[in-house]
């Protein structure tokens, strides 16, 4: 009797112990549960959020085969229908293809209403400056200059992407600058080209040197800081002015700009 006594006794010890053990267990698993739900959060704002690639969009230039079409139009009023047709659709152009277009108008007047359609879908803004000799009078060619340089500033608030000038285009820029007759027109052209580019201050430097009047290069110098990608050296455009006195209100005025 006692010996069965004694293993009853042993076997609800090991059944008392087993019983702890699974308790013991499912506390520990329900503990780790709470933990991993606790640091769930703290793992996700650690683990950083990977956002799809953007995919590119389509740029859509227009075939050659629709400029010629341009050229195959008997009136004005054709021409600024099918501008507007296919700017209406997303599509764009190269100034070289604006520009051909631009030369088969009959009035100045169409012609201003298709350049401004056209500037607003120009893949190459930076040589739009390009157009005006399509331009028959000095007064269309202002209006065109004009609307470019406004535009730019509400591009410019809106934080629109600007393009880069390359050597070969400058040189081009430079040339344009110097078959101008007087500083007031050069210095509306100058102003059209900063629109809606990045230049460096060499760039804009080689550009004020071709004002002959130092108080129209220091307009020009003061218009175009806006868009330099170095202005840790604009020192070396502001030093094209010629008189002192200029150069210390231009560096003035720019050291107090936000």
């Amino acid at each position: 009797m006692i010996c069965i006594a004694v293993a009853v006794l042993l076997l609800s010890t090991e059944s008392i112990q087993a019983q702890s053990r699974v308790v013991r267990k499912a506390r520990t698993e329900r503990r780790d549960e709470r933990q991993a739900r606790r640091e769930e959060p703290r793992r996700q704002q650690r683990e950083p959020v990977i956002d799809p690639a953007p995919r590119p969009i389509p740029v859509k230039v227009v075939d050659n085969e629709v400029i010629r079409a341009f050229e195959h139009e008997r009136f004005d009023s054709d021409r600024l229908k099918m501008a507007d047709m296919i700017f209406s659709t997303g599509g764009l152009m190269t100034v070289a293809q604006i520009t051909r277009i631009s030369e088969n108008f009959s009035f100045d007047d169409n012609r201003v209403k298709f350049l401004k359609k056209a500037y607003l879908n120009c893949i190459d803004c930076h040589n739009f400056y390009r157009v005006l000799p399509t331009l028959q009078f000095s007064s269309s060619r202002d209006k065109i200059m004009k609307f470019v340089i406004e535009d730019e500033e509400h591009r410019h608030r809106d934080g629109e992407p600007y393009g880069k000038v390359s050597s070969s285009d400058m040189s081009a820029i430079i040339k344009a600058l110097k078959n101008e007759t007087f500083d007031s027109s050069r210095e509306k052209l100058a102003d059209m080209i900063v629109a809606g580019n990045l230049l460096t201050s060499r760039q804009i430097a080689d550009m004020a040197k071709t004002f002959q009047f130092d108080s129209n290069r220091y307009d020009f110098l003061l218009y175009a800081y806006r868009n330099c990608v170095d202005p840790q050296n604009y020192v070396i455009a502001a030093n094209t002015l010629q008189f002192s006195t200029n150069r210390s209100d231009l560096m003035k005025k720019i050291s107090r700009r936000p």
